[in-house]
């Protein structure tokens, strides 16, 4: 089996590092952590957000974020299919997104900085699946 690139570990570790936070976020957003709120700026407009959050943005919350874990993962570890994996999770992120501004107001809800953060992890999430895509195809 051929050695890792370089770039694509750094672009795995960075991925990782990004859906670590992510699952961190996940936590502290739906404990209603009082002081993690206050330390992101977020009002009460979020907070509301998350209280009661509907089971469908739940599951493509928790698909996006075991996906986003898994694929650098899968990467690291030399699995040919860790690309699906990376795709599943950019679903579950795009699904997600549209949930969320179709049903729950999101875009209303949410700063401009925070939707575009989210849009930067949507299509990093991408280009690590095509990268891994590529990859695989090279392999074969």
């Amino acid at each position: 089996m051929k050695p890792l690139k370089w770039r694509g570990v750094l672009f795995a570790l960075f991925l990782l590092f990004l859906y670590i936070m992510g699952t961190y976020d996940i936590f502290m957003m739906l404990s209603h952590n009082e002081s993690y709120y206050f330390s992101k700026g977020f009002g009460e407009g979020v907070h509301q957000y998350f209280t009661d959050y509907p089971i469908l943005g739940l599951i493509l919350w928790v698909g996006n974020l075991a996906c986003g874990l898994m694929a650098p993962v899968l990467y690291l570890l030399k699995v040919k299919r860790a690309y699906q994996v990376a795709y599943a999770s950019f679903l579950f992120d795009l699904l997600l997104i549209f949930f969320g501004a179709m049903f729950n107001h999101r875009f209303q809800v949410f700063d401009v900085t925070i939707i575009c953060f989210d849009l930067f992890i949507l299509i990093v999430t991408l280009l690590f699946g095509i990268y891994l895509h590529i990859q695989a195809r090279k392999v074969a």
